[in-house]
């Protein structure tokens, strides 16, 4: 006959298995709310500012283009391609930062055409016309950026051409991480990028609730590996690096949305591809997270005005900015 287990045991017997079911409870719950939180911050998004220039603000018999779509996993992606009627001097593919519609770099996209080159451009998963229920997580980013890459190979005239990247915040990401995936690619351009998508989402994370998001890090994490797998977290500067292509790297001096906690341009140390350039915006208002690109009277203009509306003041480019992007395409394309 089996000896009942004495009282103390019977008691650490309880709170053993107290313990094991809150623990089980706390884990179960935080994978949950890890769930939520992806789907609260990857929402899908259909959202425009007053401020951006859309197509319907161009002259289309200048400026025309064909919409096309591709597939990025089970989704359809919409997209748009401008071709130079002439000889173009390259493809220069825009990845849009995150929630970004179609025209989000509509300025940046007439200046390429009308220095000579073709322009792509799409909409991310669950942004705008693409498919998709919600944008996911970082790294859909890079695979819907692949997925475009493939497109291009098939198209009988863009494929032809010299493919170089022009990537904004989570399309800056993009493009650095999709190098791996491409060989074709020429060069690159990461504007206000991030270097690890945990790393970006834990900064977020806490702005919001505080010392609760280091709790809830490491499900994130393994909510992000559940996502994508080994390319949930992979290192933009790891990629830069192993990749040895021309990447400039571009970022401001006080970007709130991508500080130096987390940017590329922080890790400028530990860059050894001798063919990556490192540019710094500091000028005032330029040194924003979406300035740099911008005159300083449009930065100016976005960052005193509360509702800006103004389209024209608000998209004048910095024309030296552009102008050292072309330089350094048509290096690439020279060397390459």
């Amino acid at each position: 006959m089996k000896k009942p287990l004495s009282k103390s045991k019977r008691r650490l017997k309880r709170v053993c298995i107290i313990l094991i079911v809150t623990v089980l409870s706390y884990v179960l719950v935080s994978m949950a709310g890890s769930v939520v939180v992806f789907n609260v911050i990857f929402a899908r998004t259909n959202t425009v500012n007053a401020f951006e220039l859309t197509y319907n603000d161009v002259d289309s018999a200048k400026y025309p283009r064909s919409e096309v779509s591709f597939s990025s996993g089970s989704n359809k992606l919409y997209g748009c391609v401008y071709r130079q009627k002439n000889d173009s001097k390259g493809l220069v593919m825009v990845v849009n930062g995150i929630n970004s519609c179609i025209d989000r770099h509509l300025p940046e996209i007439i200046w390429f055409i009308d220095h000579g080159y073709s322009v792509f451009t799409f909409e991310n998963t669950g942004v705008g016309h693409s498919e998709g229920s919600s944008t996911v997580g970082i790294t859909q980013a890079r695979l819907d950026a692949a997925a475009a890459i493939e497109y291009v190979e098939k198209d009988n005239e863009l494929s032809e051409l010299p493919l170089l990247l022009y990537g904004h915040s989570l399309g800056g990401y993009a493009v650095a991480t999709v190098l791996e995936d491409a060989p074709q690619i020429r060069a690159a351009v990461c504007v206000s990028g991030f270097d690890s998508p945990n790393k970006n989402m834990h900064y977020n994370a806490k702005k919001y609730v505080g010392f609760l998001a280091d709790i809830q890090y490491p499900f994130m994490c393994l909510q992000n590996y559940f996502l994508f797998g080994d390319k949930s977290d992979v290192s933009a500067v790891s990629v830069i690096n192993e990749s040895n292509k021309p990447v400039m790297i571009v970022g401001g001096n006080s970007d709130d949305s991508v500080p130096s906690e987390i940017s590329i341009l922080s890790k400028a140390d530990d860059i050894t591809n001798p063919n990556a350039v490192i540019v710094e915006v500091n000028e005032e208002y330029r040194g924003e997270h979406s300035t740099v690109w911008l005159s300083r009277e449009s930065a100016r203009y976005l960052a005193e005005t509360e509702n800006p509306t103004d389209k024209k003041l608000a998209n004048i480019l910095d024309e030296g900015f552009m102008k050292s992007i072309e330089e350094f395409y048509q290096k690439s394309i020279r060397n390459n």
